[in-house]
């Protein structure tokens, strides 16, 4: 059952935007093979999204991909896929594939949206910390949460006004630079997104989705 955070308007959306599961977290190929990594990216994505949904509910959340492994997985758990119309050689597909996604849910709401932009990684998220980011975003027009080495953005928010999302390298500092509000807590699910094999070791150490775990324990049986 969803919760909305107490000040934390209902029309509250989560973009995430995930891309092609065989080009996903290529650093994790020394630790996976290609078939069990494409499992773990879509994993950590269901583990995150869900995590959203305990929060703002299954129809607050909005997958953005070019995969259909992922926009099937999604839809099936009652949230929205939208096909990524980000074409090849792009010179900012991320953001733009958000941008796009922003977009699209914004025309469908009656009134302008408040987003908020999750990183598709991040297997030991709790709703509770997700919904303590809520509470204390609501106070800034623009903020952001950094990720555990303090250079990425691990979280995008925005109420009322645009994301203006600055995703990439040095993203935290992109953000910081673009106005936005860096917020601080203790939020160590929030904050572990993935890219090597020590980011995902952090993550167990939080405790791992129920989704990741499986395919993290699959992964260390057969090897």
């Amino acid at each position: 059952m969803s919760r909305t955070p107490p000040g934390i308007p209902g029309d509250t959306a989560v973009v995430i935007a995930v891309k092609r599961l065989a080009a996903a977290k290529t650093r994790l190929s020394a630790q996976f093979s290609a078939d069990a990594r494409e499992e773990l990216v879509l994993a950590m994505l269901l583990d995150t999204a869900a995590a959203a949904t305990r929060v703002l509910g299954a129809a607050a959340v909005t997958v953005v991909t070019p995969d259909r492994a992922v926009t099937s997985a999604v839809a099936d758990l009652g949230m929205l896929a939208l096909a990524d119309p980000t074409p090849p050689g792009h010179p900012d597909p991320l953001n733009n594939a958000l941008r796009a996604a922003v977009a699209h849910i914004t025309a469908r709401g009656a009134r302008p949206r408040n987003v908020v932009i999750l990183q598709g990684d991040l297997p030991a998220l709790r709703s509770s910390e997700l919904a303590d980011a809520l509470d204390r975003a609501e106070a800034h027009p623009r903020s952001f949460v950094a990720d555990r080495h303090r250079t990425g953005t691990a979280a995008l928010f925005a109420f009322g006004v645009p994301c203006e999302p600055h995703f990439g390298a040095d993203s935290a500092s992109r953000h910081r630079n673009s106005g936005a509000v860096e917020l601080t807590g203790d939020w160590p699910g929030l904050r572990c997104d993935i890219d090597t094999s020590e980011d995902l070791a952090a993550a167990a150490r939080i405790g791992l989705g129920p989704a990741t775990r499986a395919v993290d324990e699959r992964s260390s049986t057969r090897s």
